[in-house]
């Protein structure tokens, strides 16, 4: 669990749809939201008011030729001396009207993306089809531009309309665009929190109801995706398709502040034979002192040799899963089944941690009672990590900003949630943020600290001490190179 390298876990959430998609430009990589966003819009049949409508609206009436007016005159028919009343109340001079311009109001985020996805007179045009059937025009290319495929970038705060216009009748949908450093919101609720199934290619559709922060919002686009595509894929609309067995959360994001409609998808195998947990070699005890080293292992890092694993450690510690640091979404690590079936059969004692995001009490058991769920059964090493640390450099995930009373808070309802299942509980972090970032003195338990460095400085008691990112010869590559995290433990 490199602390430099892991970072790069928050910015893996992936969003599939099964739908076609124009790709995200090279410009994209500076977004500060980087998911694909979709703002679908509704236009409608245009209803043009007719000419005698419009006339018949006049106080003089003149333009009736029912009445006698327009034919005595010679004002009201153009065709019989070519003139037309200067009035224009005659029939001929009436225009046709031009259609209402049909428009809403949008409120976005500075440095998004957002797909312009059209209903056209009721049918639904695929956004991959956008540059063959509208034209896409922008006032203010400063705030925000718009390519022939309708992916609309936004630039700077402002204000700028967004003109969809059909290239067949000419037809104009305009999206007032209020560009913004934050939008705000306070939920977004799916219409089931749950859905069950025995078998696969089922089918069902999902829809949100997003609350904002401000009466005069407007409308906001969202992002739709799947924690595991493997179970279940969702499309640009909340259509949902079942895919493999397993358990996954569709889910449904939006504002600045990744506020996050969950629904959870379980689909049970039902000629599944319930798997026996393999113990240990030393079960309920640490593993046997001959190495006095252990290895981490998450979804980043590759065993080409499990046999020189097993010989050079005493121990592997494998990640259980994390919480997105963006959307908040609990995630499993892809490869938890596989490293721990390979413990099993290679006989290397293990243990587990989750990589949190937590910025509640709540959440912080929540992460908790996910990992407990993911082992039990099994005969742990080591306790149950809690790693906890800045999700990013600059410091932009969702748990960054917290007090030290925040985060301890978090931290220790996750420990207590651990111990309620039976289960040790372990806090991991950097010599630096476990000093600094949280109230060790609430949090008395087994620590395993990271501090790349000849000797570790953190003064009080620890378990682990995470040395290297880059140990060599123990038959795990990350990156393609021959490397990984390696840490001291002490019997």
């Amino acid at each position: 669990m490199n602390i430099s390298k892991k970072f790069i876990a928050g910015l893996m959430t992936a969003v599939v749809v099964f739908s076609s998609m124009p790709a995200i430009s090279a410009e994209a990589a500076s977004l500060k939201y980087r998911n694909q966003y979709i703002k679908s819009i509704e236009i409608e049949k245009p209803t043009v008011p007719s000419s005698d409508n419009s006339s018949s609206d006049s106080s003089s009436g003149t333009g009736d030729s029912s009445s006698g007016t327009g034919d005595t005159s010679g004002t009201g028919d153009s065709s019989s001396n070519g003139s037309t009343d200067a009035s224009g109340s005659g029939s001929s001079a009436v225009q046709p009207a031009e259609p209402e311009i049909q428009n809403e109001t949008v409120k976005v985020m500075k440095g998004m993306q957002f797909l312009i996805s059209a209903t056209r007179y009721g049918k639904l045009i695929n956004t991959n089809k956008n540059s063959t059937n509208f034209k896409f025009k922008t006032s203010n290319r400063k705030v925000a531009k718009v390519t022939g495929k309708g992916l609309v970038t936004t630039l700077k705060c402002g204000k700028c309309d967004i003109t969809v216009i059909n290239k067949k009748d000419g037809v104009k949908y305009i999206l007032h665009l209020i560009v913004q450093n934050t939008v705000k919101v306070k939920s977004v609720t799916l219409n089931t929190p749950s859905k069950s199934y025995k078998s696969l290619d089922k089918k069902f559709s999902l829809s949100a109801k997003i609350k904002v922060s401000t009466k005069k919002a407007g409308t906001i686009p969202v992002t739709w995706f799947s924690t595991d595509t493997g179970v279940a894929r969702v499309d640009n609309f909340g259509n949902v398709i079942i895919k493999g067995y397993g358990v996954c959360y569709i889910c449904c994001m939006a504002g600045s502040n990744n506020v996050t409609g969950k629904c959870k998808v379980t689909v049970k195998d039902p000629n599944a034979k319930k798997p026996t947990p393999q113990p240990n070699p030393n079960p309920g005890s640490r593993p046997a002192y001959n190495t006095g080293k252990v290895v981490d292992l998450s979804k980043f890092n590759t065993v080409v040799d499990w046999g020189q694993l097993r010989e050079n450690v005493d121990a592997v510690i494998i990640r259980c899963g994390g919480r997105y640091y963006g959307s908040g979404v609990i995630f499993q690590d892809e490869k938890f089944a596989e490293n721990v079936f390979k413990c099993q059969q290679y006989g290397i004692p293990y243990s587990v941690y989750f990589y949190s995001n937590a910025t509640s009490a709540a959440e912080g058991a929540e992460e908790a009672e996910f990992m407990a769920n993911r082992v039990a059964g099994h005969s742990l090493c080591f306790p149950a990590f809690m790693d906890i640390e800045w999700s990013t450099t600059s410091r932009t995930g969702r748990a960054d900003n917290l007090s030290v009373d925040q985060r301890t808070e978090a931290a220790k309802a996750a420990c207590q949630q651990l111990n309620s299942r039976g289960l040790e509980p372990g806090i991991y972090g950097s010599t630096n943020f476990l000093k600094t970032q949280l109230n060790m003195d609430e949090l008395p338990y087994s620590t395993w600290v990271a501090q790349y460095a000849p000797s570790c400085t953190y003064d009080r008691s620890k378990l682990l001490w995470q040395f290297t990112s880059s140990g060599s010869g123990y038959g795990v590559r990350t990156g393609g190179v021959d490397r990984c995290d390696v840490s001291y433990w002490y019997n």
